[in-house]
């Protein structure tokens, strides 16, 4: 991708957070960890690591409560009115949003140990990478992790009838060029699924 020209490549950041919590059994947006809440923690990650807008998708049983929390962080928020589809449909509703931007950096609010230098190194990486390049993934220990980063032409894929059904099917593509950033950080590789994880992870970030 690269910065052609005297153009710097704009880069859209997604929180998905539109999620039952099933098994956790509250949004995972709002937990506290030294006194902020998730979605406060990675909007200013996502922000300082050098994303030039950040918004969160919501939808389902909590949308109100991060819509809330949102609004109080002042991070902008849209609606996935059907989150019924999974994460792709998080992601669909984010490309939807109007606005000037060259790639997407997505990262799904259950991962919550994402450091602002993963996020620097892996936008860095995607702004001075050839044009080959279709997609960045931040890794750890040769497995994939989050954030991950695809440029506005490749993402826009998966709003066709004909496109692939969901991320992982985009990364499936024989035609899509990948770009594996690694971090020394584990924590990417980690999601929250129950109250187990939870005080797992949470006791390893730092604040």
């Amino acid at each position: 991708m690269g910065c052609r020209g005297a153009h710097r490549v704009k880069i859209r950041g997604v929180i998905i957070a539109a999620g039952e919590s099933s098994r956790f059994g509250s949004p995972k947006a709002l937990l506290n960890i030294h006194g902020r809440s998730i979605l406060d923690r990675l909007h200013q990650t996502l922000r300082g690591g050098g994303c030039d807008e950040v918004m969160v998708v919501a939808g389902g049983t909590h949308c109100a409560a991060v819509q809330e929390e949102a609004h109080r962080i002042g991070t902008p928020l849209v609606i996935n009115h059907d989150p019924s589809d999974g994460p792709v449909s998080s992601i669909r509703t984010a490309v939807a949003v109007a606005g000037q931007w060259d790639a997407m950096l997505i990262h799904p609010v259950d991962v919550i140990g994402v450091r602002k230098s993963d996020v620097e190194q892996l936008t860095r990486v995607a702004r001075q990478s050839p044009p080959r390049f279709d997609a960045w993934i931040i890794s750890h220990a040769m497995r994939r992790g989050h954030p991950v980063i695809v440029t506005r032409d490749k993402i826009e894929t998966l709003l066709q009838a004909d496109g692939p059904q969901h991320l992982r099917a985009l990364f499936a593509l024989p035609d899509l060029m990948v770009d594996h950033v690694v971090t020394e950080n584990p924590l990417v590789l980690e999601d929250v699924d129950d109250l187990a994880d939870w005080i797992r992870v949470s006791a390893l970030i730092e604040e």
